[in-house]
């Protein structure tokens, strides 16, 4: 059968259009799909908070209100902290002002004896007028890789003049391998009153990871260690009075926990360069680190690097995390 010339240019127009709108959807959804989301920052200047987010989903807040006009403001603030976000989730993993031991505080470092000029203070308890106070934003930004911030923290007398000027540095990105954040942390810490000495114990000083509250009332913390340090999964807790060089010098830690029925893993990577012993320390209620003591003064800054890879889900394997140590290493070597 002849079909009418009308009838076909109708239909070679429909089958043009067709396919025209079928590419563009395509080009349009191949183009959706190489987009990656971005890291950026959220500064809240009301409540003193900078969120870090990967498109929607958060991965940090920094939190650095300082507030001295009620007695409760003064405690709330007196350091300057980072709080975690769980992989995938706006769920914060790590633990403010209040419940067990109310000074930890999400991502946060100090010394409880921190002595220059024939005075000691307490930059871990700061209970007697001492604080942390972020003086200023050096810089935030972030792209489709990592996000980054580099602030400047004043470690503050009772008198309120600085005693150290801490340049504070804190990246992360998507950690590939585990699906969750990558969280590279960078302190220089820099004297402002001469000769400096750091000195404490591992359950009060150094930079340390503090989770949630949930995490202290179920007692749920668990560690993995490296080869030739304790296999028990429990938290291994050691006196510094009677065994101070016990438990010193891990190069890496980790810890499991559970909140809401939703599991969470830390991996706590030192670099080597930091003075040595290093002492570690861990908790059952979720707070571990590890700390050094050192001396420094104005002409030569005291430099921190450490990495944490947060994850969620099944517990991380030793070898796993240790070959993701070994890389860490690598890294530092390269730069």
């Amino acid at each position: 059968m002849k079909i009418p010339h009308s009838t076909r240019a109708l239909l070679a127009f429909t089958l043009s259009t067709t396919t025209c709108i079928a590419a563009i959807v395509f080009n349009a959804t191949k183009a959706a799909a190489s987009e990656k989301p971005e890291f950026h920052w959220i500064d809240n200047t009301k409540n003193s908070t900078a969120d870090l987010k990967y498109g929607d989903v958060p991965v940090l807040r920094y939190m650095y209100a300082f507030d001295r006009s009620t007695k409760e403001s003064t405690h709330d603030t007196f350091k300057v902290f980072h709080h975690v976000f769980g992989p995938g989730s706006d769920k914060i993993i790590t633990k403010g002002p209040g419940g067990l031991y109310t000074h930890h505080r999400g991502l946060f470092v100090g010394w409880n004896k921190t002595s220059f000029e024939n005075q000691t203070l307490d930059f871990w308890h700061c209970r007697k007028g001492e604080h942390l106070r972020h003086a200023r934003f050096i810089e935030m930004k972030g792209d489709t890789e990592h996000g980054t911030m580099t602030s400047e923290i004043h470690w503050v007398d009772r008198q309120g003049r600085p005693v150290i000027v801490e340049t504070r540095t804190v990246a992360a990105r998507k950690h590939g391998e585990t699906g969750g954040w990558q969280i590279d942390w960078n302190t220089v810490l820099v004297s402002k009153r001469g000769e400096i000495k750091l000195d404490g114990d591992r359950q009060h000083a150094g930079f340390q990871f503090r989770a949630a509250q949930a995490v202290a009332e179920a007692k749920n913390a668990r560690y993995i260690r490296p080869n030739g340090f304790p296999e028990q999964p429990e938290a291994f807790q050691v006196s510094d009075g009677k065994e101070p060089n016990k438990h010193v010098d891990l190069g890496w830690l980790a810890m499991t926990f559970e909140i809401d029925g939703t599991r969470f893993n830390v991996e706590y990577f030192e670099d080597p360069a930091v003075p040595h012993p290093s002492r570690y320390s861990e908790r059952p209620y979720g707070r571990f680190g590890a700390f050094f003591k050192t001396k420094f003064d104005t002409d030569s800054p005291l430099k921190m690097r450490y990495r944490l890879i947060i994850s969620r889900g099944k517990t991380q394997q030793r070898q796993a995390i240790r070959k993701r140590y070994d890389t860490f290493l690598l890294e530092l070597k390269a730069q």
